[in-house]
C-alpha cells in the first residue's frame, strides 16, 4: 500500500491580526482526506475577523455545520502519529494550528514543516506546480480541502519524476 506524507491547510476567517481558523483538512497516511469547519471560540470572535473575508463561508455556516477546536485536536491527534506534516503555506498554517491548540493550553504532537522540503524542488516551482494542477482542475487554491488535494497529487507526480 501506498503511504503519503500527510499534508496540512487552513483556512482563515482573515489574515488579519484577529483572524482565526474557520476550516481545517488534512491528509491521512493512506492517501484519504479530512476536513472540517471550526467553530469559533467565543474569544476570536472580539476582533473584526468574523466580517469573513471569503464572502462564501458565514458565522452561521460555522455555527451549524463546524465541530469545536476540541473536536478538531481529538481527531487530528488520533489521525496524526508522525512527528512532521507539511504544508504549503509559510507560518500561516503553523499559526492557526498553535492557535487551535492553544486555546485549551495544549501544544501539538507534531510541528508543520514546508511541503517542499519533501522534494529536490525550489519553493516557487513547487507552487507553481500546485496552482497549475488546482487550475487545471478546476479547484480555488483558498479552499483548504483543494489545497490538501493537490499536495497529494503534485507529491504523486514528484516521486513518479524521481523513480
Amino acid at each position: 500500500m501506498t503511504r503519503f506524507p500527510i499534508f496540512i491547510d487552513f483556512e482563515c476567517s482573515s489574515p488579519d491580526d484577529d483572524g482565526f481558523p474557520i476550516a481545517v483538512c488534512w491528509s491521512l497516511p493512506d492517501g484519504q482526506v479530512k476536513s472540517t469547519l471550526i467553530i469559533p471560540e467565543d474569544h476570536w470572535l472580539q476582533g473584526q475577523s468574523y466580517l469573513f473575508d471569503d464572502e462564501r463561508i458565514s458565522l452561521d455556516d460555522l455555527m451549524m455545520h463546524g465541530v469545536s477546536p476540541l473536536e478538531v485536536i481529538r481527531e487530528m491527534q488520533s489521525d496524526i502519529d508522525t512527528d512532521t506534516v507539511y504544508s504549503d503555506g509559510l507560518g500561516e498554517d503553523e499559526h492557526w494550528l498553535e492557535m487551535m491548540f492553544s486555546a485549551y493550553g495544549n501544544e501539538a504532537s507534531f510541528h508543520i514543516t514546508a511541503a517542499p522540503l519533501l522534494y529536490n524542488i525550489e519553493y516557487e516551482h513547487w507552487q507553481e506546480n500546485k496552482q497549475q494542477w488546482l487550475e487545471d482542475q478546476g479547484l480555488d487554491n483558498y479552499q483548504s480541502e483543494a489545497n490538501v488535494v493537490a499536495m497529494l497529487n503534485l507529491h504523486q507526480q514528484l516521486k513518479e519524476l524521481h523513480r
